[in-house]
């Protein structure tokens, strides 16, 4: 199985913590079963271009040690900055970009090291040339973790590579929301989405999604398109990775805390890029609501995301909120302190393809009020408060609820220690064994 990982490389090129998609991604490919397995290669592309090349498993494995992670996200960006050597600069459908222009003059003054040594904090060091994939054959597989559509030449890539060597192709779905709603999303990533997936789609002989909910969704989107029917699997989010981290600050959970300036101070937690989709307006409204009606009572509100699309006029209103903290950049450890430190999480999404914010509160044993949109039934596990994003009252009286009534709070973090302590949950090791079964299967659901 070749795990394409091309969207992970160009994500850290860029950015220092992950998103969802990110999250899963390493998750997936740290997994025990995927680790074990020696017909995994892990692989990334030049933009624009059509060769593999070989990513080191042990440097990927790293992003998640936090005591290793700034020098893991170093090593990338160099591999990042010398595959742009190979990068196709011209062409209508090239995957280069003005953002790209530093790597690409990077990578011809061959300074890779450079930005390795500068990026990792320490002196240059030479690094072993790229290492090219042969072209795999019939009974391999390309796998694509699902973060595939800011690439304009996938789909020529992955159809191209299909005509010439019989390979299949299993692909992984998170969300299909900007089909439905292009008004939650900017109009250049949705025409590449819908472009893109169009055009793949017949090439394609699996389906992974991250919930039961993408699934239908992605069935009726093919059906509906008149796009061929392929065998769909969902792809189980592990509950095992919300531990305390390695690497966590010797002084403890209070060091954090008073980094963003919160000891002592309750707070709820949202968790989720500042955006339309997140719903994040109708939270601010309810918020100000329970001030005028609660007073002092009202806890202060921490929002942890970083700034997304048309969200100009929503970022004013948090910088100017009273009680509010807006954190964009906030590392894995310090994110699990704050979930801790929560008196309850809210996430009031119009829709979601699962829900990670939901999952990830419930794991740390802190209780969360959730809309019904998309997946996030499905992410809760029966162990969230649920309402209808379309009605602020009923989120309004849930906050009201756990504000006023310490004892029900409680009562809600009893049931979910209750839960994670007898429940058997998914792991990411079933994850990393579904896909393993998915990509040993023809498009029959026979074994290879």
């Amino acid at each position: 199985m070749l795990f394409d990982v091309t969207g992970l490389l160009h994500w850290y090129a860029f950015f220092p913590n992950p998103s969802g998609i990110q999250r899963v991604t390493e998750k997936l490919l740290s997994s025990t079963a995927v680790q074990r397995s020696a017909q995994v290669e892990f692989v990334a592309r030049a933009l624009g271009g059509d060769v593999l090349y070989r990513v080191d498993g042990g440097t990927l494995r790293d992003l998640q040690d936090p005591l290793r992670r700034q020098a893991a996200i170093a090593r990338l960006r160099a591999l990042f900055t010398m595959t742009m050597r190979q990068a196709r600069r011209r062409g209508p459908s090239s995957d280069m970009a003005i953002v790209h222009v530093p790597y690409f003059l990077l990578g011809r003054a061959r300074l890779e090291s450079v930005v390795e040594a500068w990026f990792g904090r320490r002196l240059p060091t030479a690094l072993p040339p790229l290492d090219v994939v042969p072209e795999p054959g019939p009974q391999d597989t390309f796998f694509n973790p699902g973060d595939l559509w800011w690439q304009n030449h996938y789909a020529p890539f992955v159809l191209g590579l299909k005509a010439r060597t019989g390979v299949k192709v299993v692909q992984m779905i998170h969300d299909l929301f900007f089909l439905e709603r292009p008004d939650w999303a900017s109009p250049t990533f949705k025409h590449t989405f819908v472009s893109t997936f169009g055009r793949v789609a017949p090439g394609v002989d699996r389906w992974l999604t991250n919930s039961a909910f993408v699934k239908e969704q992605l069935g009726t989107y093919m059906a509906s398109h008149s796009l061929p029917p392929r065998p769909v699997e969902v792809l189980p989010m592990g509950w095992d990775s919300f531990a305390v981290p390695r690497g966590e600050d010797c002084s403890g959970p209070t060091a954090a805390l008073r980094r963003y300036g919160l000891v002592g101070r309750p707070f709820i937690l949202f968790v989720g890029t500042v955006e339309p989709r997140k719903n994040l307006a109708t939270l601010l409204d309810v918020m100000e609501g329970l001030r005028r009606d609660l007073g002092e009572r009202v806890p202060g509100l921490v929002v942890v995301g970083g700034y997304g699309w048309s969200a100009k006029g929503l970022a004013a209103r948090l910088w100017r909120t009273p009680h509010t903290k807006w954190l964009t950049r906030v590392r894995d450890a310090d994110l699990s302190i704050l979930y801790r430190a929560a008196l309850f999480t809210v996430s009031p999404s119009h829709s979601e393809g699962w829900g990670l914010p939901v999952q990830e509160s419930i794991a740390h044993g802190v209780p969360c009020i959730a809309s019904d949109g998309g997946a996030l039934r499905e992410s809760g596990h029966g162990l969230a408060v649920h309402f209808d994003s379309s009605d602020p009252a009923s989120l309004k009286s849930a906050i009201a609820h756990w504000i006023t009534d310490a004892s029900a709070l409680q009562r809600e973090r009893v049931r979910i220690a209750e839960a994670l302590g007898t429940k058997r949950f998914p792991t990411w090791n079933d994850a990393g064994q579904v896909l393993l079964k998915q990509v040993s299967l023809d498009g029959n659901g026979s074994h290879l």
